[in-house]
């Protein structure tokens, strides 16, 4: 008997898991230390059934970082459409804060040198996939500017976009830095954007 073939909505579902699984391996372990057989072990499914759907892992680890990012201006969106007794400035502030003390965050910092040659690998694979993720960015931070109502002529979305990789870049490289005012640290930098977002005082 041959084996029942897979319906669009199959394919769809088989990897979504394959993504969910994966992503909890890559959160705990890294990307050197999650294998394709793990990720397929986890999701209950033949190591065939992940060549479906990726290329390599590096492909299937690149999408979950295109994931992540997706996510990231979805929680962005949904936070600053809710009312809030909060001043606005402070709810940004408050919500990049919140965004550098994620879990998924925190895998970045962990993972930064990993995430490093991945980038790399997947560059030059496809060139254009990268690039397409960084113009994602750059036009969600100019939605996310646009729905503060800043001028984006003023208040550019590729400084503000850099700025949060300056931040980024800079704790992941954590070990240069003293480690008792990491706190302080992260305020200060934090407090810069908000000044070049708004204008004005902290």
């Amino acid at each position: 008997m041959s084996p029942k073939s897979l319906t669009i909505q199959d394919k769809k579902q088989q990897k979504e898991k394959l993504l969910a699984k994966g992503r909890e391996l890559l959160l705990t372990y890294g990307i050197r230390k999650t294998s394709v057989e793990d990720i397929t072990k986890a999701a209950n499914m033949a190591k065939g059934s992940f060549y479906q759907h990726f290329e390599s892992k590096d492909v299937f680890f690149f999408e979950l970082i295109e994931l992540f990012h997706k996510e990231l201006f979805q929680m962005a969106d949904e936070a600053f459409s809710k009312p809030s007794d909060m001043p606005f400035k402070e709810r940004v502030r408050e919500f990049i804060r919140f965004c550098f003390q994620s879990p998924v965050q925190l895998f970045f910092f962990k993972f930064n040198e990993e995430l490093g040659e991945l980038l790399r690998g997947i560059q030059n694979i496809s060139k254009d996939r990268v690039e397409a993720l960084m113009e994602m960015e750059h036009t969600e931070y100019e939605l996310l500017l646009k729905q503060f109502n800043i001028d984006t002529q003023k208040v550019k979305p590729g400084v503000v976009h850099n700025y949060l990789h300056a931040i980024y870049f800079g704790i992941a490289y954590v070990n240069l830095m003293e480690q008792d005012c990491m706190e302080e640290t992260l305020d200060a930098l934090i407090n810069g954007v908000i000044v070049y977002i708004f204008g004005g005082d902290i």
